[in-house]
């Protein structure tokens, strides 16, 4: 029996930390292969003893045959499968929209589900605190970053958002005490925004951090971290479930916001919404 196979149906009877370990490497099949033994271990509360015996459970000499496996199995399923493990070729566009609409509705179910309680308020009070508001992110998140920046100027926040690095290191060299940074990154590992991350973090600005991977290095420059559930294979770059959860976690604290300003939030968008429709031409937006 293949792999992918066991992770569902084990050969073996499954201890809880081996139920664990199933759960973990099903989440994250394409990254096991890279991932230390260490961290394998520490992400499914257990021990590296535990993590080599598993492996030998599912039929393997050790962790690294174990690897090596799973690597080339992940590989023949990507040939096999257009975007997610579960998505087949020959399958009818219907099926195969039940099968995305169950998987985005379960990432965003997973994220509010793993937010600590109060996370979301200590970031609203954070951003309320600010001087100014500065959006950062690449690609896709970069979209994302600019949108909330645009949403949060529009209730009378000084805000703006940007998906160009060399921008990004503009408000990172002016950043000063008083001013908030958000970044939105899918990994945590984006070069750009994190060089831009630190250099304000060194200016004194505060920093939050949107983004999947709440270990990685940019969720550690971080003095608060929004993390989200939802992970995508290499052909589902930008994947919807992605964007919903991104944009999911960023509604969730843009809505906070607004409970706070209260009737302020109100009169503000109602001013800007007026000077749309001052503009010839123009339409409230």
């Amino acid at each position: 029996m293949q792999i992918l196979e066991q992770l569902d149906h084990p050969s073996f009877r499954p201890s809880k930390a081996d139920r664990r370990l199933l759960a973990y490497v099903r989440e994250h099949a394409q990254d096991v292969p890279r991932t230390t033994i260490r961290a394998i271990a520490e992400a499914a509360e257990t021990t590296e003893s535990t993590v080599t015996r598993f492996a030998k459970k599912m039929g393997f000499s050790g962790l690294q045959a174990f690897k090596m496996a799973l690597a080339e199995e992940v590989a023949e399923r990507s040939n096999r499968y257009i975007i997610h493990r579960s998505i087949e070729r020959g399958e009818s566009a219907l099926v195969t929209g039940r099968k995305l609409l169950d998987t985005n509705i379960a990432a965003l179910e997973r994220t509010l589900a793993h937010l600590p309680e109060g996370r979301i308020e200590a970031c609203a009070k954070l951003l309320l605190g600010a001087r100014r508001l500065r959006f950062l992110g690449l690609g896709n998140s970069g979209f994302t970053a600019r949108d909330t920046a645009y949403r949060f100027y529009r209730i009378g926040l000084d805000s703006i958002g940007t998906d160009n690095s060399h921008e990004m290191y503009i408000m990172a060299a002016l950043a000063q005490a008083g001013d908030a940074f958000l970044a939105v990154s899918h990994s945590g590992t984006s070069r750009e925004v994190l060089t831009a991350v630190r250099a304000a973090r060194e200016n004194g600005a505060r920093i939050l951090v949107v983004t999947s991977d709440d270990a990685s290095e940019m969720a550690a420059a971080a003095d608060i971290c929004l993390a989200y559930e939802a992970k995508e294979s290499l052909l589902e770059t930008g994947s919807i479930a992605v964007k919903m959860a991104q944009s999911f976690v960023l509604d969730l604290l843009y809505t906070q916001v607004v409970k706070e300003l209260g009737d302020r939030a109100i009169e503000r968008k109602q001013k800007t919404a007026q000077a749309f429709l001052r503009m010839e031409g123009g339409a409230a937006k």
